[in-house]
């Protein structure tokens, strides 16, 4: 429900749009009343009201429109300027990359947005995607921003089809946050498990190289989405690390276009890197002017934001999740890279590097309070390199460890046992409110 502030009209001209921001602690809404519009790529029905909170986005019309808003907007305005046409531009030559993908029985694009952090990427690569659902197409999504959880949950890198217009309200929709542990609704996830791919490259590459070997499988077994391709967004990085990152990224999904968005130098050193590359185009976009930066405070509430909506879904698919008293020996908990010794203290013959990827068994688990743990798809008996090949069923959360009894109280979205006994622990810790 928004506040009792009266509603207000806003009347917008053609190839314009409504920007606004809303904050955590309010609600607004916008109703399309005349016209068409659309947010992302997915277009307003006329007369349904569409409620905000935590949001920054815009409204656009490509043939005019009115809108009418009620509630407390942290900032709205009218813009005249805007990059959509380059961006249907941009749709349109994909889209002509799959027509011929078909003709040829080829794989479709593998587009590849990068850019800093901040300018849009994961906004174009959802106008994209629902562009191309539009037409028919089922496209995969590839999340490997692991500060945003776009999918899932923040510090998994994540894939899922694009088979149903991208909610206005929710993003993409309760199918992709809300499905029970173990259910086939649940996106491909692979679980990383820190923000930047800065803090473990050598994992990060790992989780990515792992991602993109089960979705060329799954590309191999379904005519209509490998010739739909995918568009992969990605993290905020323009320094070495960045340059390093992309390129193997690259590699390990045959990217054959990408698209660098507001960056001149990103796109120049791209350019002159694939230059000898013919199979592989590098595009420039602009941003959008109504992209703004935010802040760590920002950034910090929207991953609390999706943690919540994990556990206890979204406005329009609420869950009740369930807690449940575990003993200690029930979970076998790990995490990746937390070798602390000096090299000389190492056993002989290991590298420094080596142990940023080997599993390390956590043995008190008083670290593990508060944390997000990712159920590995993994039996009991398989080996520490067969967990790290494995894929995440979900998600719960250590709300309490209590080491006298060797009990810990796990928050899972879903009653029952949980499907795995091995976890995965990450950088990210959630206090439930």
């Amino acid at each position: 429900m928004t506040d009792s502030l009266p509603p207000r009209t806003v009347v917008l001209e053609p190839d314009s749009e409504f920007r606004f921001e809303v904050d955590f602690k309010n609600n607004a809404s916008i109703k399309l009343i005349k016209g068409t519009a659309e947010i992302f790529g997915t277009e307003l029905a006329e007369g349904n009201e569409y409620s905000f909170c935590g949001r920054k986005a815009a409204v656009y019309t490509w043939h005019g429109c009115t809108l009418e808003i009620q509630g407390s907007f942290l900032v709205e305005y009218t813009a005249n300027e805007t990059p959509m046409v380059s961006y249907l531009n941009a749709h349109l030559a994909i889209q002509d990359l799959r027509i011929k993908a078909k003709q040829a029985n080829d794989m479709g694009p593998r587009i590849l947005v990068v850019g800093p952090h901040d300018v849009g990427k994961t906004s174009l690569c959802k106008i994209l995607a629902s562009y191309g659902y539009r037409q028919g197409e089922k496209p995969l999504y590839v999340s490997l921003d692991t500060a945003e959880g776009a999918i899932t949950m923040p510090g998994a890198v994540t894939a899922t089809t694009i088979n149903h217009l991208l909610d206005v309200e929710e993003g993409f929709g309760s199918s992709a946050t809300t499905a029970a542990i173990g259910s086939v609704a649940v996106p491909l996830a692979y679980y990383y498990g820190y923000e930047s791919p800065a803090d473990n490259v050598k994992y990060y590459k790992l989780v990515t190289e792992k991602l993109a070997s089960t979705i060329q499988r799954r590309l191999a077994a379904d005519d209509e989405s490998r010739i739909s391709g995918s568009i992969i967004d990605t993290f905020g990085l323009v320094d070495h690390v960045g340059y390093e990152v992309t390129q193997h990224l690259v590699d390990v999904f045959a990217v054959n276009v990408i698209i660098v968005l507001g960056h001149e130098r990103l796109y120049s050193d791209l350019t002159r890197i694939y230059n000898d590359r013919q199979d592989i185009s590098v595009v420039k976009l602009h941003k959008s002017g109504g992209v703004v930066e935010r802040d760590r405070a920002f950034r910090t509430q929207t991953q609390k934001a999706k943690i919540h909506e994990y556990f206890y879904g979204t406005s329009n698919y609420e869950l009740a999740p369930y807690s449940m008293l575990l003993n200690f020996s029930d979970l076998h908990v790990w995490r990746v890279g937390e070798t602390v010794a000096p090299t000389s203290a190492m056993p002989m013959g290991m590298d420094p590097q080596q142990a940023e990827s080997e599993l390390v068994k956590v043995t008190n688990l008083d670290m593990c309070l508060h944390s997000i743990l990712a159920i590995l798809d993994a039996e009991d008996t398989e080996t520490e390199e067969q967990l790290l090949d494995s894929n995440v069923l979900g998600f719960i959360y250590i709300s309490d460890v209590n080491e006298n009894t060797r009990k810990m109280t796990v928050l899972s979205p879903a009653p029952g046992r949980l499907p795995r006994n091995h976890v995965l622990m990450g950088a990210f810790k959630w206090l439930e409110t």
